[in-house]
């Protein structure tokens, strides 16, 4: 506990990230890894390959941008700097274990966004979901486009935001993370390259004899392309829920690799 509340006041990061709970979120998922580390290495294994294939349908090599960068565990970092000109690796936040694996490659950059492209606006209560523009990127000159285990979180700290400060209600808060989903989508195909998305499909929770107890859909019923690899993350093991350690969490990760749009996104 010392520890996540020393990060808290020495990491770097935006006004809105701490603020609105961002950096809070990124040490409790570190502390979580240290925990975890046997159930999510497989895991991080698994987001690596897929990168690695989707670089492989690359025609040039000019520039990846990885959307939900976060801890950069996930991430064959050194195959990227290796075989692009440039990497630009986003999320709200970067821990200093992350800053200082970037900071060994040149041409390596961290930009500190919100990928949502809303969080101002959401700040003061408002709940409308367009696609982002990040600085410095331009998706027509991108090669290879990632957005890693990322759009299917992307409503979850903005949605609870409005409805415990503003009392959105839940058909508007499902309306509203279900925009978000979409908007991403359609920023990953305003990108010219190849597009790897890596996210989500099924969340299930069972407990200790086995039985599923709970099933749902964490891209909120919004279609997401089809996958043509998948694996299950063993996300929460049993005793790592506070709330009920008599059950663990596997999610059904999914990975989209495309090139053209995808009709419908």
């Amino acid at each position: 506990m010392l520890k996540e509340f020393f990060q808290f006041y020495t990491s770097p990061s935006s006004r809105l990230a701490r603020k609105m709970g961002f950096l809070h979120e990124a040490i409790a998922m570190s502390a979580r890894h240290q925990r975890c580390q046997s159930t999510w290495q497989p895991h991080f294994e698994q987001c690596q390959a897929a990168i690695r294939q989707a670089v492989a349908e690359c025609t040039s090599f000019r520039h990846i941008v990885v959307l939900g960068a976060g801890s950069l565990n996930d991430i064959p970092l050194s195959f990227l700097s290796q075989t692009f000109d440039s990497v630009t690796l986003v999320d709200m936040v970067f821990l200093k274990p992350a800053r200082r694996q970037a900071a060994e490659y040149d041409n390596v950059t961290l930009l500190d966004a919100d990928v949502s492209g809303c969080l101002e606006k959401v700040e003061q209560g408002d709940s409308a979901a367009e696609p982002p523009s990040l600085p410095g990127i331009e998706p027509e000159k991108v090669d290879c486009v990632v957005s890693l285990n990322l759009a299917t979180q992307l409503p979850l700290i903005p949605v609870r935001w409005l409805m415990d400060r503003f009392g959105l209600s839940e058909n508007k808060a499902d309306a509203f993370g279900k925009a978000l989903i979409q908007a991403h989508l359609t920023y990953l195909n305003r990108f010219g390259g190849v597009k790897c998305l890596i996210a989500d499909r099924e969340m299930r929770e069972y407990d200790r004899s086995g039985r599923l107890t709970d099933q749902l859909d964490p891209a909120w019923d919004v279609p997401l392309p089809a996958y043509e690899l998948a694996w299950d993350w063993e996300v929460i093991p049993f005793g790592e829920s506070s709330e009920n350690a008599a059950r663990c969490q596997t999610n059904r990760v999914g990975v989209s690799i495309w090139s053209s749009s995808v009709e419908g996104v």
